[in-house]
């Protein structure tokens, strides 16, 4: 399955969702970065998300999206303490299945904390991340670059990630991994999760969390849909990371 059918799938519009997409574009040297921004009365957080697939989707011209994947369900769990929801876009691709050099890159980094900074000036709320299957490699390159980066933020949720997700790096940060206990995509093997989470927990020193998922079905190509994507269950992994963030506000 091609980019622009993962982009069909992260996009795809719930009709219980009554928010529109503010499209933000926030300045970034002689460029910038799309975001799509949902806000919520209330808000106890702001969520943002680092996309898998090659992390370029459009966004900028999409006005009327929805918040996609487990985001769409966020603000619906029986939790009724809401988030603030963003997506950050790339303009370029950011590689896609061999080759995810780019999600390494000090422009990248910097790209990640541009955002961070702006949400939280924005929304002045916790700011939690998380990266899904090649936005895991992003999530961790932005713990690796400097220790600093992790006093921006407030927790971090690796999902469904990348074989070669690797932290190099002492934490000091909330952390959840959560993984399809039966993930068929072999970019994203379980058995390499469990490894990650072994790791991190040796290197950080606040809670490290991990919540197999299990159940959901296989639709297409198993590398960007289906039990990888927690088809049919994304209402309970929306619930597991919006039960972690909530536990873990100051």
């Amino acid at each position: 399955m091609k980019p622009n059918r993962l982009f069909s799938i992260l996009l795809i519009s719930l009709a219980c969702n009554l928010s529109k997409a503010e499209i933000l574009l926030i300045p970034f040297e002689k460029n910038d970065v799309p975001t799509a921004y949902w806000a919520s009365a209330e808000a106890k957080a702001t969520l943002i998300f680092l996309p898998g697939g090659d992390g370029s989707f459009g966004l900028a011209n999409k006005p009327n999206a929805q918040p996609s994947w487990i985001l769409g369900f966020i603000n619906k769990t029986e939790d009724k303490k809401p988030l603030d929801l963003v997506i950050m876009d790339s303009r370029t691709s950011l590689g896609y299945r061999s080759d995810l050099t780019p999600r390494t890159t000090s422009q990248h980094v910097e790209r990640i904390k541009t955002v961070i900074e702006y949400y939280r000036q924005k929304t002045k709320l916790p700011v939690f991340l998380i990266g899904h299957s090649n936005g895991a490699v992003s999530l961790a390159s932005f713990l690796n670059k400097s220790s600093e980066n992790q006093k921006l933020i407030d927790g971090v949720i690796f999902s469904g990630s990348r074989n070669e997700t690797k932290l190099n790096t002492n934490l000091n940060l909330p952390l959840l991994v959560i993984h399809h206990k039966d993930d068929p995509n072999g970019w994203t093997n379980p058995k390499n999760a469990e490894k990650l989470f072994q790791e991190i927990k040796d290197k950080n020193t606040l809670s490290t969390d991990q919540v197999w998922m299990e159940g959901g079905f296989d639709d297409g190509d198993v590398h960007t849909s289906g039990r990888h994507m927690y088809a049919g269950i994304l209402d309970k992994a929306a619930a597991v990371v919006k039960e972690f963030i909530v536990k873990n506000l100051k």
